[in-house]
């Protein structure tokens, strides 16, 4: 700010000279007159440049007068300041990752020779920098997605593609934008390597080579569909069946000798070892001759290693591997996001060191006082950076609906996990709690918004849904379920079409947003009955949110996110004086500075985190007060 203004003022010297000098100067008929010679030579070289040097003085004083005036007005205006992204490796702008269309697996991962990463992103092929930035995006055929036969792999310089039955090809150097090409194969499976230029591939029990060109060399005709094909040591041709791997002997008369059981599921062989995936992230490393080497060396489940291993929920079940240097690899995960892997020799495991992805959804975030934000199965510190993994991963829920926080610091969410309705519970510097209710229960199996209260001197969780409906759950001190509550009446002075939000004010008030309002609601008797609602503000409320906004509250201020004219807006409940905005009103952007539909907002205290939906990022926010 002082920057600018020293710029601004500065001209702005020269600008008000003339002014100076007619009020601060006699009148001169020389003003304006050609110097003589001698006067060019001495007094006009020293003197006049002393008077216009005085008198610059004078204005730029003047002038900085006038500009510390506005400075001041502007230095006791409240502020909201973006603080950084969370969940986009591409933070912003041009690099900014997006995962456009329906929810998809990744299909593996290729490492090329110019040291970028490949694989499936949405309903793109996305090709990434590995500091995480995107780097180019690419059509793939409208098919649909199958995260158990999809596979990406590298032959030459040149991307061989197996989907919806069929290989395609795209080479390396291809324009961004362009579209994957079909080489008019079909294939049922695809190996994750190649050998000499040559991709393996199936067609039913058909096993067969391809290149580049869509040249084919017949391998070997199985007695059974193979679950899947890959090179193994030595470049001998490798077919997974019943999860046993075998090397297939054409000449044999079963064609395949047994070699061992199969790691786990996409079994891929890497430089020296085995790995196979299983649930809960879980990654096991085997030996070239499929023993285990240690076993588990990512994620929760046992196998040879007995223990527990921290989840990383977003990978749920590698598609894939591929080496970027000795020490890194890089895994493709079930929604798409890709995960740095770098190997600890010293304890034979993999540490997630760089989350590369979108947000692809969000239903749903809570902040606790130490600026932990949790979303969808895992939280960040408020420090961490666009490409920062996630800590403290759980098992994804199929929905989370809602999060609050309670005044012990612990969450308290609502979702459906395997089916069934879900309390989630804890504190954020530890896995947080999934209850599954396996009881029969009334709760509801959609909603859009949670708060935590009291009524009949019981803590209770409340659940709203989008049509206004409202359930409560009787909880427990640490957030877990109890029981279900009483049925609690929600009554609003004109009917709502569809709610986004809920907070609690105390025991006695709640707050919600619905139809682009903000609705005030006062406790009457065992329910709730509308005190007031808004959608105007500023100056003779000439400004109004749009048709859909969220809100958040805490500390006494009101964060209202405003989806539809792409801002954020906080205001001090009691007064209902608006504080501060972020976002370039009505203006979608993909810039730190703007917004792109805007959606769920959580907060604590002077910062708040939201869901840029349209972007696919967290942005971290802060209000900054005026002294």
């Amino acid at each position: 700010m002082k920057k600018n203004m020293i710029l601004f003022l500065y001209p702005l010297s020269w600008v008000l000279c003339l002014i100076s000098r007619a009020v601060f100067s006699a009148p001169s008929n020389d003003w304006g007159k050609p110097p003589t010679k001698r006067r060019v030579k001495t007094r006009h070289t020293f003197n006049d440049i002393a008077c216009l040097a005085t008198l610059q003085l004078k204005a730029y004083l003047f002038s900085a007068a006038i500009a510390l005036c506005f400075s001041a007005i502007s230095v006791n205006a409240d502020v909201i300041i973006c603080d950084g992204v969370l969940g986009n490796s591409g933070e912003q702008g041009a690099s900014l990752v997006r995962f456009d269309g329906a929810g998809t697996s990744g299909m593996g991962i290729v490492c090329d020779r110019y040291g970028s990463l490949w694989d499936r992103g949405g309903a793109a092929l996305n090709r990434y920098a590995v500091d995480g930035r995107l780097l180019a995006s690419y059509k793939l055929p409208k098919t649909n997605a199958d995260r158990n036969s999809d596979a990406v792999a590298l032959a030459g310089d040149t991307l061989i593609i197996r989907m919806g039955g069929q290989l395609y090809s795209l080479p390396v150097d291809a324009p961004a934008g362009s579209e994957v090409q079909p080489m008019k194969i079909e294939a049922t499976k695809m190996s994750f390597s190649s050998k000499d230029g040559w991709v393996l591939a199936a067609k039913g029990p058909e096993v067969f080579l391809v290149n580049a060109k869509g040249e084919k060399k017949p391998v070997a005709t199985l007695k059974k569909n193979p679950d899947g094909v890959e090179f193994g040591p030595d470049g001998s041709i490798c077919a997974i069946l019943e999860w046993k791997v075998y090397k297939v002997v054409p000449e044999a008369a079963d064609k395949v000798e047994l070699i061992a059981g199969a790691p786990g599921e996409r079994s891929q062989y890497l430089n020296g070892s085995w790995y196979g995936s299983a649930w809960h992230s879980t990654l096991r490393r085997f030996d070239k001759e499929l023993k285990p080497s240690p076993g588990v060396v990512l994620g929760g489940n046992s196998g040879s290693f007995i223990g527990h291993v921290a989840e990383q929920s977003e990978i749920v079940n590698g598609r894939g591997l591929a080496q970027i240097n000795p020490n890194l690899f890089a895994i493709s995960g079930f929604g798409g996001v890709i995960h740095l892997l770098e190997w600890i020799g010293a304890d034979k495991r993999f540490e997630p060191v760089r989350r590369i992805g979108a947000l692809q959804s969000c239903g749903a975030l809570a902040l606790d006082r130490e600026g932990r934000t949790w979303c969808v199965s895992g939280n960040w510190d408020w420090n961490d950076g666009p490409s920062t993994p996630q800590r403290w991963g759980v098992p994804v829920p199929e929905k989370v609906f809602g999060m609050a926080m309670m005044d012990s610091g612990s969450i308290c969410g609502y979702g459906i996990m395997w089916g069934k309705p879900m309390v989630m519970f804890g504190k954020m510097d530890k896995e947080v709690r999934l209850g599954r209710i396996e009881a029969q229960t009334a709760l509801p199996k959609e909603a859009v918004a949670v708060a935590v209260t009291e009524m009949n001197k019981k803590r209770v969780l409340l659940i709203l849904e989008a049509n206004g409906k409202l359930t409560a759950a009787n909880i427990n001190g640490d957030g877990s379920y109890n029981s279900d509550g009483a049925a609690v009446q929600l009554i609003t002075a004109t009917p709502v079409k569809e709610w986004t939000s809920l907070a609690s004010s105390g025991k006695d008030m709640l707050i919600g947003a619905g139809d682009g309002y903000v609705i005030e609601l006062a406790r009457d008797g065992e329910g709730w009955k509308e005190k007031r609602r808004w959608n105007s503000f500023g100056q003779d409320n000439a400004d109004k949110f749009g048709a859909s906004i969220w809100l958040a509250l805490d500390s006494g201020r009101l964060w209202v996110s405003d989806k539809m004219r792409n801002r954020v807006v906080c205001f001090d409940l009691s007064s209902g004086k608006q504080l501060a905005t972020y976002g370039v009103a009505d203006t979608a952007g993909s810039e730190i500075t703007k917004m792109n539909s805007p959606a769920v907002i959580a907060a604590d205290g002077k910062r708040a985190v939201l869901y840029d939906s349209g972007n696919q990022r967290i942005l971290k926010l802060e209000l900054q007060e005026s002294k």
